[in-house]
């Protein structure tokens, strides 16, 4: 059993270097807790992270709130969770002001403009991976096709595409039989909850709404929250454009933290500090809630077959969504041939020559802030 100095500062130096996305984190997590300090066997750590799955939110979050939890109980993992996510939010806040009163300034521009089609590429290539996890036979390849069509050109409210996906794949896998005794509560529940739509006009009540529902409902991980904030934030309450949009996740790839740091920076659009804060603790706590309250049922979860063949299908209606957001981001990020070669080059470097996602953001970055200076002196 680690010391609480010792959970504090390992949690606290993570905070500081996870940068480059889930995966990324994910496998600096793997070499830190079981190959270097044996905090958990390769097993349980395979059982954690299949645990976090099936949660929606970031499973990076999610992963180091577990094992905080494990080690020192409720506050070893509020702590673990704190320390993840507090010294990338601070540096994003920072970042949006810096944004807000000098981001029409031309070298911030042109570092964008390398860095934007490298994250559009880094997007595609996890899209990729999330299709090959959630694909797992012809019905769910269905769903996941129905739900980019739904979306894209049937303009359907992309939570009820989730919440009808998971209720086929649950009735194709587990018969109508079983689904009339009670499978129906989950989406039921679920589908209830969502559409409960809030009257009150009041821009923080707004946020907090808008980001509770992306904690409670990015299943997938943390690219499907990029569906509930560009639905909410660019096309319902135009907070910002999906040019502004695709600015905050460039930067959220190369701050550290969690993917869905980008929160932070649209509720800084939407409603300067204050919003940047709220968006960020309301975003991130259903996310502390379905870890320290599931600890105890992984099992029992684990082996529901109602509840996972509900997940599997909205698990492969998220990949579509996705999809169809990532096509109404291009026109920001695609600007000309450069770019073009900027965002094919970061997808292959990830999916074909199976680079780190760590490494492609910070060569993005690296490139950018070179073009910058380029453009500068010439």
């Amino acid at each position: 059993m680690p010391s609480w100095r010792e959970v504090f500062l390992y949690f606290l130096f993570l905070g500081f270097v996870n940068v480059g996305g889930p995966v990324a984190q994910i496998t600096m997590m793997y070499n830190h807790m079981v190959e270097r300090r044996h905090w958990l066997s390769k097993d349980r750590f395979v059982k954690i992270m299949a645990f976090c799955h099936m949660l929606p939110g970031p499973e990076a979050l999610q992963l180091a709130i577990y094992v905080g939890y494990l080690k020192r109980k409720l506050w070893g993992g509020i702590l673990a969770g704190l320390t993840f996510i507090l010294p990338g939010a601070i540096v994003m806040i920072v970042l949006s002001w810096l944004y807000v009163k000098y981001g029409k300034l031309p070298p911030v521009n042109n570092a964008l403009y390398v860095l934007k089609p490298a994250v559009l590429g880094i997007i595609a290539a996890g899209i990729i991976k999330l299709g090959r996890a959630a694909i797992r036979n012809i019905f769910l390849a269905l769903l996941l096709v129905g739900a980019f069509v739904g979306m894209r050109f049937g303009e359907i409210n992309f939570l009820l595409i989730l919440v009808i996906a998971g209720a086929l794949n649950l009735l194709v896998e587990e018969g109508w039989p079983r689904l009339k005794k009670g499978a129906p509560t989950l989406p039921v529940t679920i589908g209830t909850f969502a559409f409960l739509l809030p009257l009150v006009d009041s821009r923080l009540f707004q946020i907090a709404w808008l980001f509770l529902k992306t904690g409670l409902f990015s299943f997938g991980g943390a690219y499907a929250s990029l569906v509930f904030v560009q639905r909410g934030a660019v096309a319902q309450y135009h907070w910002l454009t999906d040019g502004q949009l695709l600015d905050g996740v460039a930067m959220s790839v190369a701050t550290p933290g969690p993917f869905m740091l980008f929160t932070t920076f649209a509720g800084y659009l939407a409603g300067g500090i204050a919003g940047a804060v709220l968006a960020t603790f309301i975003v991130f706590l259903p996310s502390f809630i379905f870890v320290i309250g599931g600890t105890h049922y992984i099992e029992k979860v684990r082996d529901n077959r109602t509840i996972q063949a509900f997940l599997a299908g909205v698990s492969a209606a998220v990949v579509g969504v996705i999809a169809v957001v990532s096509l109404d981001l291009i026109p920001e990020a695609i600007v000309g041939w450069p770019s073009v070669a900027i965002a094919v080059i970061a997808f292959l470097l990830i999916v074909w020559l199976k680079r780190d996602v760590a490494l492609v953001a910070i060569g993005a970055i690296a490139g950018g802030v070179i073009y910058s200076l380029v453009r500068a002196f010439t």
